[in-house]
């Protein structure tokens, strides 16, 4: 069965228990050709589309995942062939209505396409003013007074290499009954990988050795040991309430399918036992054991000319400039990045690793700027790093960017670099995960993989957790590559392939290559092309479930998340495609100046990786992050100013302002910088200031200056200035406050004083 993935989103239409029409006209094709969309017979798992067409054509429902225009999947896969005016698509695999989680919202548009192969939709895809007219639709939540019922989804690869293991997603989906516990039939005793029974589905009648297979429930998040035992319990029918609150209610769970090296390769399916509420559900999943892989041949190559090199190389040094000013504008302007949740910047898609390889790459080709470049690296790695190391890795997973420290810390030793990466690694709330099975965790399973494989590249003991990611990570590029109906953008395809890249160059550099990389990312490259390659705009499509198709150029910013695993598979097999397909994205990265030129982001997004593709284009072996490709070389020069944390004033967020006591005449100021430095304020009833808080030169991370003879309720501005050890200043932007009136003073200030 399909696995559905919930989203929690917001409502845009109201829908009745059964019927809901909404008068639409067709966003694309012939004006008012799709009328009278509607949803009939909604239950907890279905719905009934129906809608109306002016000509007779084909029938399909695609189902987005919020109202950002993201499509998940079409129903159904291939649209409905009959052309008929009265369209009628049944939408099931759905979850019951649950609010507290998001579970049961749904945002839908439909697509018809007549005779002439003309193609019209309603109410969607996005319109010329970038909004996403989608319908809203929701199932009916659990009857909880009605007798139990429940049904079980699944979703995961379906193929694993003989010694090795794979993991699948069960979904627990309670239609009726109450909320409660949730149990797994294990066949054989505790802890001893027999969670269901394997049967071979050889159609010779060979017969397999299914005793090599074994079956053992796993946690589906978090397991801070690894160990198998901490993810049972003691009795025979199990409680699987003990991991992740496993319940009935829609919950994820996950099987792990270990096989042996003698496993007999072949089709395999494996069978399983859930109850709840005294009622009992079997379920079946397929899979093929495949043969072990072996080393790959090392090809003879002909190294040749990189198209679009000679723009890589130019653009590397204006857009680097560009945004490495940027930065140094925004700093002395006082707008610092510093809570890391904002994406636009170049930090984003680790600007470090980017500026670092640009220091290398200009050098060796015999126009070294060390002192500019380094000072670039270090305005985005300095604040970045201690930012981790104050807040203990408390981040977005898809803010973890941890090769760049890496490289800084292999040249200069810096042991903030090296703090923060093993905090990432040991403490932050997600060093515990075990991955995600469903594909939308693609991105997820590679970074956290990357902040394990770099704390180990400098040292540290391989995470226990590791393994379990980079397995998933494998699953997630199986689901893509053997086409089972999945929406994941091709960059974060690429992300998991450069993932998979890195986890091979670091055991074969341990002495125990994974040659399973291979292989799988082989599979991801064919299907990225044969999907996803718009020859036309000449780059990877955004969302090619997304009909009409999208053709925004602006995406071809995103080839080189892309392009350097083309480059890497030639450079281990030779393969000629993979060559030309890779200096195809390559060629073409720069077609969009807009994006780039506009973005910091999208700057880092065409360097993070390019340097390892210009690398493997040229026949070496290994990436930028590799020690023996950043020799240590010194301390950096201290350019970076200190910058303010970003802590709660008040009921928002300003960056260095704590809420402060304001009274008729006083107020008193406080501020956290990242490194040590000095206290003062600047302050005044307009933004000229024109007064200046006495100089504490004690070189510290928490500031306070107390204000006084304030006259009252006056407004004033101030901004925070703080000077390190190096003479670099860190000065807040604009703020500001207004005193109390009357003769309060000491009083505390209502919460929207701090400005």
């Amino acid at each position: 069965m399909v696995f559905v993935r919930a989203f929690r989103v917001a409502a845009v239409c109201a829908l009745p228990v059964l019927l809901f029409i909404c008068r639409v006209s067709a966003s694309t094709g012939r004006s008012r050709e799709i009328t009278n969309i509607h949803f009939e017979n909604v239950t907890q798992t279905t719905v009934d589309v129906v809608w109306n067409t002016v000509h007779p054509s084909t029938s399909q429902v695609l189902i987005a995942r919020d109202t950002n225009y993201e499509p998940e999947r079409w129903t159904p896969v291939t649209a409905d062939g009959a052309l008929v005016t009265t369209h009628h698509v049944t939408v099931d695999h759905l979850l019951p209505y649950n609010q507290p989680v998001g579970d049961g919202q749904y945002y839908i548009y439909v697509t018809s396409v007549d005779s002439h192969g003309e193609m019209s939709t309603a109410p969607g895809p996005q319109t010329g003013d970038g909004k996403n007219p989608l319908l809203s639709m929701r199932t009916l939540p659990t009857d909880a007074s009605a007798a139990p019922s429940f049904k079980l989804y699944t979703l995961g690869p379906n193929e694993v290499f003989a010694g090795s293991d794979m993991y699948f997603m069960v979904q627990s989906v309670l239609i009726s009954g109450p909320v409660g516990k949730l149990y797994i039939y294990n066949q054989d005793g505790y802890n001893n990988g027999s969670d269901g029974v394997v049967k071979h589905e050889g159609a010779t009648g060979k017969k397999g050795t299914t005793d090599t297979i074994s079956v053992h429930f796993s946690c589906a998040w978090s397991n801070p040991t690894a160990l198998d035992r901490n993810e049972q319990s003691l009795d025979r029918l199990r409680n699987l309430g003990f991991c992740n609150n496993g319940n009935n209610n829609s919950r994820d769970l996950t099987f792990r399918l270990r096989t042996q090296p003698n496993t007999i390769p072949g089709k395999y399916s494996v069978t399983f036992t859930l109850e709840t509420n005294g009622q009992q559900q079997t379920a079946t999943y397929e899979f093929i054991v495949l043969p072990p892989p072996t080393a790959p041949l090392r090809p003879q190559l002909t190294i040749t000319k990189i198209p679009g090199l000679s723009t890589w190389e130019k653009q590397l040094v204006e857009m680097g400039d560009k945004w490495c000013a940027y930065r140094d504008q925004q700093n002395a302007a006082g707008n610092f990045v510093d809570n890391w949740g904002w994406s636009g910047d170049a930090w984003f898609y680790d600007g470090g690793r980017v500026f670092e390889s640009i220091d290398s790459y200009t050098a060796a080709a015999g126009h070294p700027n060390h002192a500019h470049w380094q000072h670039c690296a270090l305005t985005i790695l300095a604040p970045y790093a201690n930012y981790q190391t104050a807040n203990n890795g408390a981040i977005a997973v898809y803010s973890m960017f941890t090769y760049g420290m890496a490289m800084n810390y292999l040249r200069t030793h810096s042991q903030v670099m090296r703090q923060a990466i093993n905090i990432l690694a040991t403490v932050s709330p997600t060093h515990v995960s075990c991955g995600s099975v469903d594909i939308w965790g693609i991105r997820e399973n590679a970074y956290r993989s990357n902040v394990w494989m770099s704390n180990e590249m400098l040292g540290a003991p391989r995470s226990p957790l590791l393994q379990r990611n980079i397995d998933k990570l494998m699953g997630n590029l199986n689901i893509f590559a053997n086409g089972q109906f999945a929406s994941v953008h091709p960059f974060m395809i690429g992300l998991a392939m450069e993932t998979l890249i890195h986890w091979y160059e670091l055991n074969l550099a341990e002495g125990h290559p994974d040659y399973r990389v291979l292989p799988v990312i082989k599979g991801a490259l064919d299907r990225l092309w044969r999907d996803n390659w718009l020859p036309g705009q000449k780059m990877l499509d955004y969302n090619r479930l997304a009909l009409p198709p999208r053709r925004d150029p602006v995406m071809t910013t995103l080839n080189n998340l892309v392009s350097v695993n083309y480059a890497w598979y030639w450079q281990q097999t030779g393969d000629p495609d993979a060559l030309a397909r890779g200096d195809l994205l390559f060629a073409h990265a720069f077609d969009s100046p807009g994006g780039y030129g506009s973005s910091g982001k999208q700057f880092s997004q065409e360097y993070e990786f390019s340097f390892d593709f210009v690398r493997y284009r040229q026949g070496l072996a290994t990436s930028t992050v590799a020690p023996e490709n950043n020799p240590f070389s010194g301390p950096y020069a201290d350019t970076d100013p200190p910058i303010s944390e970003k802590v709660n004033c008040d009921r928002n967020y300003y960056p260095g302002c704590k809420p402060g006591t304001i009274g008729s005449t006083t107020a008193t100021i406080f501020w956290n910088t990242y490194k040590p430095a000095t206290t003062q304020l600047i302050y005044g009833k307009t933004t000229a200031y024109g007064q200046n808080s006495d100089l504490d030169k004690t070189m510290v991370l928490s500031h306070t200056v107390n204000l006084t003879h304030l006259q009252p309720g006056n407004t004033y501005h101030f901004r925070t200035r703080s000077v390190d050890s190096a003479g670099n200043v860190g000065s807040m932007h604009d703020l500001s406050f207004t005193t109390l009136p009357g003769e309060t003073s000491g009083s505390q200030a209502p919460q929207d004083q701090i400005r």
